[in-house]
C-alpha cells in the first residue's frame, strides 16, 4: 500500500526470461476503487487513516485526538463527522482493540479499525463504519411488538383467563416499577428489585427474557458509566497535574534568584525570566533575538565561547561553565557565573541551550577585599607585616644584585598606650590613621611603608645612603611633632622613636635587618624618645643581651615569688544575654606595684626558654580556679585558657593537663584552650596533633585573631577548633565601616558553615553589641561586657546574668 497524494494498492511480481530476472511487474489499483467496491458489496462506509502525516491533499481531513489524517473515505461528509465524534469519545488504542459504537444524527454506527502494512514510514489503519440503525430499530421494534402482542393477549386473556394472567400482569408491573432505578443509575438496587420480584417458572417466557435482558443491560450500563466516570476523573487529575506543573515551573523561573534564559541553535536569546529582567534592566522583548555574546563584556575570547556553545548545540558536550561580566541596560555591569546546558530541539527557532546565570558580583567584591586584606592593615590601609616582609626581602635582593644601598626605618609611637588607655581605642585608631597618612605624604613614591602591629611602623627606603635615611627620619619626627589629636577637649601630642638599619650593611636577610632596626629603636627610646638612632653593630649584642637579662630576672623573680596572677574577662552569650564563660588572662605583679600585661614579658620569656614554665603555671592556676568556681556552686561556668606559641613543642604540657584535671576533679568540658592563628602556623602538624589529644580529653579549642590572615579559612578547616574569635580590628569600627560589616558577615557565614561558634572581641559599646546580635554572633567580649579583673571581682559576689 503506497499513500502519497492518493493511496494505491500495489502488487509486485518478478519477470523471468530463461530463468533470469529480467524485471518486475508492478500492478496497482487505486485504493479509492477498492473502497467503493467494498461500499457496494457490504453497504458499509470504509476509509483509510494515516498517522502523523501532513497530507499534500488540502481536502484531507485531520483527526487531532487520534493524531491521524483521513486520506480516503466513502460518504466523506457524514463519515468524517462520525469519525471525529468517535475520536473524541474513544482513544485510538481502544478503537484498534474493540468495535466502538456511536450515535450520530439519530443513527447508530459501529466503527472498527484494522492496522495495515504501508510502504510509507507512516502507519495506516483501515476504518469500517457500519450503519446499524436498522438492526437496532428492529430490536426496538421487536421489543415493542412483543409488548403489544403480550398486551393484546392480556386483553383477550383478561376476558378468558383473568385469574391466570393476573400473575403475569403483576410481574410486568414489578418490572415497570424498577425501570426508573435503571434510569437514575441505581443499578444494584435495580437488579436486587428484579431478583425479589422474579419467581421460579416452569417454562421461560418473554417476561423472563425481559428480566434477563434488563439485568444484562443494567450491568452493561453500569460498566459503561464506571468507565466514563473513571476516565473523566483521570482526565481531570491529569489536567490538574499539568496545571500544577506549569504553575510550578513558571513560579520557579520567576522567583529563583538566578538568570534563566534560553538560546536557539544560532546563539540568539529566545526567553528570559523575571529575575534576569530585574537584574539587567532589560525586558524579555528587548533581548529577544539578540545574540547572547552581545550582552557580555568583550574582555574574553568570544570566539572560543561561541565554539563551546556550538558544541553544546551539536551534542558534543552536555554543559559549559564560565564566568563573564554582563552588560546591564543602565550602563552598569554584573559579574555572572554561567552554566549552559543542552536542550532537545527540532527546528532552528526552538530553544536548544538553557543558560542559568548566578550573580556573583558581591562575592567577587568580597573576594577582592579579602585578597587586599591579605596584604594590608585594614585600619591604616598600609601594608601588613606579611607583605612588608616580602617587600623587604625583595628590596634586600635588589640591593645585593645591583649593589645599591638601602635603609629600614622602624619606629613606634611614644606614649601610645597612655593615649589608648585614657581616651579609648577609638582615639588610638584615629591616631594610627593620622600617622599612616603623614607617612605617605612624607616618603617618596618608591618607598614602602607598613604597620607591623599595634603602634609599630616601618619604612623601606631603597637606593638611599646613610645621610638620606637620617634625613627621612628627621622629616618623620618633624611631621609627627606637628600632629595633634584632640579627643573630648583633651589634646595629645605625638612623637616617635625611630630605629635606622642599613642594608646590606646591618643585615642580609629580613630577620636580621628587623632585629637591627628594632634594637636601634629601643636605643632611640633610651636617648629620651622623639629621636632617631642609627644601628651600630658594636651596640647590637650588648643591648639585646641586656634587655633579655633584664626581663629574664623579672620573670624568674615572678615565678619564684608567685607574682603572676590571673585576670578574668567575661564573655556573654549574645542571644540569652547570660555570662557563663570567661577568658583567663595572665598578668605580672611588678615589685613597684604596677600590673604588667604579657606584651611586656612574653617575647623575652620565649627567647630565654621560660615560656614553658609560664604555660605550666597558667595551667595550674587556671584549673585550680576552675575547681574553686565549681565548689562555689557555679558548675555552669567555663574558662578559656591561652596557650603560647611554644606550647605545641612542650612534651610535658599534655601530661600536666591530664594530671591537673584528675587532681582537682575538674570536668574537661568546662575548659577551652585558646591559640592564635600565628601560633598554630609556626608548627601546624604539632598544633593539630596536640589539639586532637586535648580534645580527646573533652576540652574545647578557640582559634583567636580569626580573619587577620588570608589563610584563616584554610586553617579553620584544618584545625579541630570549636569556636573562632574574630579579631578586634574588625569589630572596633564596625558601626562606621561598611567594609568591616561585610567582612564580619562573611567570616560569620564561613565559620557557621563549618559548624563553629563565633566570638567577637573589642565590644566596647551597646551599638556594637546590637549590630553583632543582628549578625548572628554567638558570643561577645569587651569592655561593654566587662573588663579583665581578678578572681574575686566576678566569683566572690553574685553577678547579674543579664547585661542591661
Amino acid at each position: 500500500l503506497l499513500c502519497r497524494r492518493n493511496c494505491i494498492q500495489l502488487t509486485v511480481a518478478p519477470l523471468l526470461i530463461e530463468g533470469q530476472t529480467a524485471g518486475i511487474a508492478v500492478i496497482g489499483i487505486s485504493l479509492a476503487d477498492a473502497l467503493l467496491a467494498f461500499k457496494r458489496i457490504s453497504g458499509a462506509d470504509i476509509g483509510l487513516l494515516l498517522h502523523n502525516a501532513n497530507p499534500a491533499d488540502p481536502e484531507a481531513s485531520r483527526l487531532e485526538s487520534w493524531e491521524t489524517t483521513v486520506v480516503a473515505l466513502t460518504n466523506k461528509a457524514d463519515s468524517y463527522e462520525i469519525l471525529n465524534a468517535a475520536s473524541k469519545l474513544y482513544t485510538l488504542a481502544d478503537s484498534l482493540k474493540n468495535i466502538v459504537q456511536i450515535n450520530w444524527n439519530h443513527h447508530h454506527h459501529q466503527i472498527k479499525l484494522y492496522p495495515l502494512n504501508s510502504v510509507n514510514k507512516n502507519r495506516a489503519n483501515l476504518v469500517v463504519i457500519s450503519d446499524v440503525t436498522s438492526a437496532v430499530n428492529n430490536i426496538y421494534d421487536s421489543i415493542w411488538k412483543i409488548a403489544l402482542i403480550g398486551l393484546l393477549g392480556l386483553i383477550i386473556s383478561e376476558f378468558l383467563l383473568f385469574s391466570i394472567f393476573t400473575r403475569l400482569l403483576s410481574r410486568l408491573k414489578d418490572v415497570s416499577f424498577t425501570l426508573p432505578l435503571l434510569a437514575s443509575g441505581q443499578f444494584e438496587d435495580f437488579r436486587h428489585s428484579l431478583t425479589l420480584t422474579k419467581k421460579k417458572q416452569i417454562y421461560r417466557d418473554e417476561i423472563d427474557m425481559l428480566y434477563d435482558a434488563a439485568v444484562k443491560l443494567s450491568i452493561q450500563l453500569e460498566d459503561l458509566e464506571q468507565k466514563v466516570s473513571s476516565r473523566t476523573k483521570l482526565l481531570i487529575a491529569q489536567k490538574d497535574e499539568l496545571s500544577r506543573e506549569r504553575d510550578f515551573v513558571a513560579n520557579l523561573l520567576d522567583t529563583a534568584q538566578v538568570i534563566v534564559l534560553t538560546q536557539n541553535s544560532s546563539g540568539r536569546i529566545i526567553s528570559m525570566n523575571a529575575y534576569g529582567e530585574m537584574l539587567t534592566y532589560y525586558s524579555e522583548d528587548e533581548l529577544k533575538n539578540t545574540p547572547f555574546l552581545n550582552i557580555l563584556v568583550s574582555d574574553f575570547d568570544s570566539h572560543e565561547l561561541s565554539m563551546h556553545l556550538d558544541e553544546i548545540n551539536q551534542g558534543l558536550r552536555e554543559q559549559l561553565r564560565h564566568e563573564a561580566i554582563t552588560h546591564c541596560k543602565d550602563g552598569t555591569t554584573r559579574h555572572v557565573a554561567w552554566l549552559h546546558s543542552r536542550l532537545s530541539w527540532n527546528s532552528i527557532d526552538d530553544p536548544s541551550v538553557l543558560s542559568v546565570g548566578l550573580d556573583i558580583t558581591e562575592y567577587k567584591r568580597v573576594e577582592g577585599h579579602l585578597a587586599w586584606l591579605a596584604d594590608h592593615d585594614p585600619l591604616t590601609n598600609l601594608y601588613n607585616r606579611r607583605r612588608f616582609s616580602e617587600e623587604l626581602e625583595q628590596a634586600i635582593s635588589r640591593s645585593d644584585r645591583y649593589h645599591h644601598a638601602g635603609a629600614l626605618l622602624f619606629f613606634d609611637l611614644d606614649r601610645f598606650k597612655y593615649i589608648n588607655d585614657t581616651s579609648g581605642h577609638q582615639a588610638g585608631d584615629a591616631l594610627l590613621r593620622m600617622v599612616a597618612g603623614m607617612l605617605l605624604r612624607t616618603i617618596r613614591s618608591d618607598d614602602i611603608s607598613a604597620r607591623l602591629g599595634g603602634d609599630e611602623f616601618a619604612v623601606i627606603l631603597p637606593e638611599i645612603d646613610t645621610a638620606g635615611a637620617i634625613e627621612v627620619a628627621k622629616k618623620i619626627l618633624a611631621h609627627l611633632s606637628e600632629t595633634q589629636l584632640t579627643i573630648n577637649s583633651r589634646t595629645h601630642k605625638v612623637s616617635a622613636s625611630i630605629g635606622i638599619a642599613l642594608f646590606p650593611e646591618h643585615g642580609e636577610n629580613v630577620h636580621d635587618l628587623l632585629a637591627a632596626a628594632d634594637l636601634a629603636m629601643y636605643q632611640a627610646k633610651d636617648t629620651g624618645r622623639n629621636a632617631w638612632y642609627l644601628f651600630s653593630k658594636e651596640d647590637r649584642s650588648r643591648e639585646r643581651v641586656q634587655t633579655l637579662v633584664y626581663w629574664k630576672e623579672k620573670i624568674e623573680y615572678a615565678l619564684l615569688h608567685d607574682r603572676f596572677m590571673l585576670y578574668f574577662q567575661p564573655i556573654m552569650n549574645v542571644r540569652t544575654k547570660q555570662i557563663n564563660h570567661y577568658e583567663v588572662l595572665l598578668r605580672m605583679h611588678d615589685v613597684d606595684g604596677s600590673i604588667l600585661s604579657p606584651a611586656g614579658f612574653i617575647t623575652a620569656a620565649e627567647h630565654t626558654g621560660l615560656i614553658h614554665s609560664i604555660d605550666h603555671l597558667v595551667l595550674h592556676k587556671a584549673i585550680m580556679q576552675a575547681a574553686k568556681i565549681n565548689q562555689n556552686g557555679k558548675n555552669n561556668i567555663s574558662l578559656s585558657i591561652n596557650l603560647s606559641a611554644h606550647a605545641f613543642n612542650d612534651p610535658e604540657l599534655l601530661p600536666i593537663i591530664k594530671q591537673k584535671l584528675i587532681d582537682h576533679k575538674v570536668d574537661p568540658k568546662t575548659l577551652m584552650f585558646e591559640i592564635t592563628e600565628t601560633a598554630a602556623l609556626e608548627n601546624l602538624p604539632g598544633a593539630r596533633a596536640l589539639m586532637k589529644e586535648i580534645k580527646d580529653l573533652g576540652c574545647g579549642f578557640v582559634l583567636d585573631d580569626f580573619g587577620v590572615g588570608f589563610s584563616s579559612f584554610y586553617y579553620l578547616r584544618e584545625l579541630p577548633v570549636d569556636t573562632v574569635k574574630i579579631d578586634g580590628s574588625f569589630i572596633r569600627n564596625i558601626i562606621e565601616n561598611k567594609d568591616d560589616q561585610i567582612l564580619v558577615e562573611a567570616l560569620c557565614s564561613v565559620a557557621s558553615g563549618f559548624g563553629k561558634n563565633i566570638t567577637a572581641e573589642f565590644v566596647e559599646n551597646e551599638k556594637i553589641f546590637s549590630v553583632l546580635g543582628r549578625m548572628k554572633i554567638d558570643y561577645a567580649q569587651g569592655y561593654y561586657i566587662g573588663k579583665p579583673a581578678p578572681y574575686h571581682t566576678y566569683f566572690l559576689k553574685e553577678v547579674a546574668p543579664v547585661k542591661k
